[in-house]
């Protein structure tokens, strides 16, 4: 008598091992996103705080009016030890300052992949492309070169603002 493994119970095991890769591949993607997301709240916690930095010791106290990247950048550096970028940082992913008129309120803005992510609950929801006069609307990122809209009311929109 032959001993070894029929066709069909290889053909099986085979199916297994393959359906536990892709369990592992959605789980290890989906892991990635939640880390991207946490990283996006982070950074816009820490560019709020070098806003509201430059705020407190800028005279009369106004908030940066930046037009480019370079120029926000330049505003807070004293008050950030490295500008942070958007982990995917595309077209569909980046970060986004805005400020009005009379430099006294603003808005920082990322996108979450996670559009139920629970941060969202918290966040500022207003959909400042609509809101009157809002000097700059500039992309905080490296390789986003048009100016980008501000409106924290879509689906996994994630505002701070003051």
């Amino acid at each position: 008598m032959r001993k070894g493994f029929t066709l069909i119970e290889l053909l099986i095991v085979i199916a297994i091992i393959g359906l536990l890769a892709t369990l592992a591949i959605v789980s290890l993607t989906t892991a990635q996103q939640k880390a991207r997301d946490t990283k996006r709240i982070a950074d816009l916690k820490q560019l709020q705080n070098a806003t509201e930095l430059y705020f407190s010791e800028v005279t009369p106290g106004s908030y940066p009016a930046a037009t480019t990247w370079a120029a926000y950048a330049a505003d807070v550096a004293d008050y950030i030890s490295v500008m942070p970028i958007d982990p995917t940082n595309d077209t569909d992913f980046y970060y986004v300052y805005a400020d009005n008129d009379t430099g006294d309120e603003y808005v920082l803005g990322a996108t979450l992949e996670n559009t139920t992510h629970s941060a969202l609950n918290g966040d500022d929801d207003t959909n400042y492309t609509a809101a009157g006069a809002w000097l700059a609307i500039t992309p905080i990122s490296s390789s986003i070169a048009t100016p980008a809209t501000v409106n924290c009311s879509l689906a996994g929109a994630y505002c701070l603002s003051e």
